[in-house]
């Protein structure tokens, strides 16, 4: 990303900066609604210290704080960070006080379904299109969940009647199943790399389409490429196409024409890059290749004739 030049940098930034403002104002709503549920949910016990309120409280204060600094100016990617581990510390936090609210076993927590936002949070890292922050809040939240779980089973070791492998056991009870939990820290993930892998992959979705000469032209210009831009070059063009193709495909299966396509091109590819040129264009089976096009070339008519010789 350091060598792209100046108006894709500028993009990406702001790109980023809207997204970050976007998470923040999800993750506001989300608080909102934590909120919303505990406020009409059923209270137990007593009415001495209660530790949601004060999990959620900070929590929203944390969201309209880094709101407010994602509408300011850009977050330095420590900040981004810090404020990962911070979600996924407050949303773990907020799910360990359910059992101390509820005066029930440490295991009661592990039955939340206040998990599922843990999700939400790493898809909403997918927004600023870089896969080291889906990562961090996979890595964040599998760590987080590890841990509640060792304090559910470590607390419990004097109760070992709670650590089963029944699962109709695990689920109309306090009892913990241990595979069940690593599941759950599988799946979080198992999500993560995907998302990752998706946004990897995406920003290479060009390439796809054009040869790599001409996706790192267009990435590389310095304002956006419109339609009927170009410049005046003296180039050499090659064009080659099998004699008799139509003939060819009529009597061959579609499996069979298709094989000896990807062999052909294979074949012609070699040629092409070897003597430096670029495929223009694609149609069937014929090829339109440029030498002095999008690379610069000042032997470009003998290398076209080399190509040639070689195909």
């Amino acid at each position: 990303m350091d060598r792209a030049p100046a108006r894709v940098l500028e993009i990406i930034v702001r790109q980023q900066r809207h997204s970050e403002i976007l998470i923040g104002w999800v993750q506001f709503a989300l608080a909102a609604v934590f909120a919303l549920l505990w406020l009409l949910s059923p209270k137990i016990g007593d009415t001495g210290f209660q530790p949601v309120p004060w999990a959620l409280a900070i929590y929203g204060l944390f969201t309209i704080a880094r709101l407010v600094a994602a509408h300011r100016g850009r977050l330095p990617d420590w900040v981004v960070m810090v404020s990962i581990a911070l979600d996924m510390a407050l949303l773990m936090g907020l799910i360990w006080s359910f059992h101390i609210q509820y005066h029930q076993p440490a295991a009661f927590y592990l039955k939340a379904p206040t998990l599922l936002y843990v999700f939400i949070f790493i898809a909403l890292r997918a927004l600023r299109l870089e896969a080291k922050y889906v990562i961090a809040a996979g890595l964040a939240a599998a760590m987080g969940w590890t841990l509640l779980l060792w304090y559910a089973v470590a607390g419990e070791m004097r109760l070992m009647n709670l650590v089963t492998r029944d699962y109709v056991a695990y689920i109309t009870s306090n009892k913990i199943l241990i595979g069940a939990e690593i599941d759950k820290i599988l799946s979080i993930l198992l999500v993560t790399a995907v998302l990752a892998v998706a946004d990897s992959v995406a920003a290479r979705d060009l390439a796809r389409f054009v040869s790599p000469e001409v996706a790192e032209r267009i990435a590389a210009a310095e304002r956006p490429i419109q339609p009927g831009d170009g410049e005046l070059r003296t180039a050499t063009v090659l064009f080659s196409d099998i004699e008799g193709f139509s003939t060819i495909s009529e009597k061959v299966s579609p499996q069979v024409l298709a094989a000896m396509l990807n062999d052909y091109f294979t074949a012609l590819l070699a040629a092409i890059a070897r003597h430096g040129g670029v495929i223009h264009l694609f149609q069937g089976d014929a090829l339109m290749v440029g030498y002095n096009t999008v690379v610069a070339d000042a032997d470009h008519a003998a290398n076209a004739l080399r190509t040639a010789l070689g195909i």
